[in-house]
């Protein structure tokens, strides 16, 4: 069989335009983020005599600041694995202290603070450690140590004495 140029031209053309054909990628499976549960122990450290009660996490209830130790009052859910940019929004009420004979209303005595806080990297957590410091800092530790363990990346347990500098005991 003889081919003639106009066959021969369109045969070289589809030989050439599936010769140009890429495969599409395969599909990759979107993985979904892991989450898991931390406990939270909220911190003060003013050094004055007022207090933070309540603070809350991403919206949800976690506690009273207090000096941390034995005080885990929420939860947390985190992503699993930790990644560059995860931010915690926090949001306390601090208030100064009640005086029974001098009674301070709350709208005056009071005031709250928000804001987005970055979360220290983790790679596993016992639980969690907000740290409520002076200035409106905050720290968001995730950890597997003890606030007194040497490698435990920030402060110490706070060293307020809320019942003292209270007048609630003696």
């Amino acid at each position: 069989m003889r081919m003639n140029l106009g066959m021969f031209l369109g045969i070289a053309a589809i030989l050439i335009a599936l010769s140009k054909y890429e495969k599409s990628p395969p599909v990759v499976p979107v993985e979904k983020t892991r989450y898991f549960g931390t406990t939270v122990t909220p911190m003060d450290y003013e050094k004055s005599d007022t207090f933070v009660r309540p603070v809350y996490l991403n919206g949800g209830w976690v506690g009273a600041a207090g000096t941390g130790g034995s005080s885990v009052g929420g939860a947390l859910s985190l992503p699993a694995p930790w990644h560059p940019g995860l931010t915690v929004r926090v949001k306390w009420r601090r208030c100064e202290r009640f005086y029974k004979h001098n009674p301070i209303p709350d709208s005056e005595a009071c005031h709250w603070t928000e804001k987005h806080v970055l979360v220290h990297p983790y790679d596993e957590s016992g639980g969690t450690n907000v740290h409520i410091l002076e200035n409106d800092d905050v720290l968001i530790i995730p950890t597997m140590l003890d606030p007194r363990h040497p490698d435990y990346p920030g402060p110490l347990y706070p060293e307020k004495d809320f019942r003292l500098k209270k007048g609630i005991s003696k």
